[in-house]
């Protein structure tokens, strides 16, 4: 007897360059079962994320740029959705993220197909929320309890599906990007303890108040060979005045030559900067993931984190890290104090860490969970078209 051929399944994309909800989509589609699934990506706006997506073997369809207030664009670019899952032989849309469901959840009604939803933050409340919420799905995967438990509360059909991280991609682009190298490419001294943060720049994602704390151990003494590293930029043209204001920071607090800010960085570079750190910081005033948590924790790095609503479920407190309360810089200080004393176990923890990553949040636990979702919509759709035949 033949095996059935693979499904085909399409994610719905409305940005070109890659976040964490679009790191998200690449760990899941490189894990995905390809004998099951011939997953594609429909791209509402063109950029960078197009040729990371082709390097895993994924087909990109770019559509035409355009804003969610230019209503008629809107209608076309739907329509050629649904135009083109009906040319390709697609079954299923994924929508990655809440205003990816807009383009997903109706192309996939006017196309007769199943859709899935993930979503990736509670949103606030008001007219365009209840209208995108009004759109069918046939489930939603979120990213964390608290997103859980909001669209459960809306009546959706909702499960736990957190992000998964690839452990093992991790180590091979470390190994690509060793800790000279890095060094030598952003002017790091190899001599100092590292501590990273790494995260889009958002004053949200407090990498200011990394740098209060930083300072702070730095001038209470005996920390003068620690080296504090800012990764990341300016995502979708957001707050692009923050890199500035984070670089006059750390000159007025007296440390501008214990930090260095590089900016973004290759992928390679980044997983480099992790597994060479003593420590990863996470000081999210509002994080529902936290996916450098996760990544560090992949690497056998522990992590100092507030304690937001993901690096909560990710850390163990003690135990694979330190959490802190949110909006503490003293009490961020004070635990990457205790870190960078701890000697040995810092290293145990590590390891816990690490285990505990690969266990929760692993790349392929996501993947398999992702497609059960998929199977049950598809099957539900097939019992639906019997019934109408």
């Amino acid at each position: 007897m033949m095996s059935p051929s693979p499904e085909k399944i399409a994610w719905i994309s409305c940005v070109g360059e890659k976040g964490g909800a679009e790191t998200l989509m690449i760990e899941c589609l490189r894990e995905l079962d390809r004998s099951r699934f011939t997953p594609e990506v429909i791209q509402l706006r063109p950029g960078p994320l197009t040729a990371l997506l082709e390097s895993i073997g994924v087909r990109v369809h770019v559509l035409e740029k355009h804003r969610v207030r230019e209503i008629h664009k809107v209608a076309s670019t739907i329509g050629s959705i649904r135009r083109l899952v009906r040319n390709r032989g697609i079954r299923l849309l994924h929508s990655n993220g809440f205003r990816a469901h807009l383009y997903g959840g109706t192309a996939a009604a006017l196309a007769g197909i199943a859709e899935v939803w993930t979503t990736h933050t509670v949103e606030q409340e008001g007219l365009s929320t209840r209208a995108i919420l009004s759109i069918p799905t046939d489930h939603v995967l979120a990213n964390c309890p608290r997103t859980r438990d909001y669209f459960l509360r809306q009546g959706e059909p909702t499960s736990l599906v957190w992000p998964g991280v690839n452990a093992k991609m991790l180590e091979t682009l470390a190994r690509e990007a060793p800790r000279e190298l890095l060094s030598k490419a952003y002017g790091i001294p190899g001599n100092r303890r590292w501590i990273t943060v790494g995260a889009r720049l958002q004053r949200f994602k407090g990498q200011d108040q990394f740098l209060k704390a930083l300072g702070s151990v730095i001038h209470a003494g005996g920390a003068r060979d620690i080296h504090g590293i800012v990764v990341g930029g300016s995502l979708f043209g957001q707050e692009t005045d923050y890199q500035r204001e984070l670089r006059e920071l750390a000159r007025d607090l007296g440390i501008q030559d214990q930090v260095t800010f590089t900016g973004f960085v290759p992928d390679a570079h980044l997983a480099g900067l992790l597994a060479a750190s003593a420590l990863v910081a996470h000081p999210a005033m509002e994080e529902d993931f936290g996916l450098t948590v996760a990544e560090a924790q992949a690497l056998g790095i522990p992590v100092v984190a507030y304690a937001a609503v993901g690096p909560a479920e990710i850390i163990q407190h003690g135990e694979t890290g330190w959490l802190v309360p949110v909006g503490d810089i003293s009490g961020l200080g004070t635990a990457l104090h205790q870190a960078l004393g701890a000697g040995d176990a810092l290293a145990t923890m590590g390891r816990r860490g690490r285990q505990r990553t690969l266990g929760e949040f692993g790349a392929d636990h996501h993947a398999r969970l992702t497609e059960a979702i998929y199977r049950q919509a598809l099957d539900r759709l097939g019992s639906a078209q019997v019934e109408r035949t």
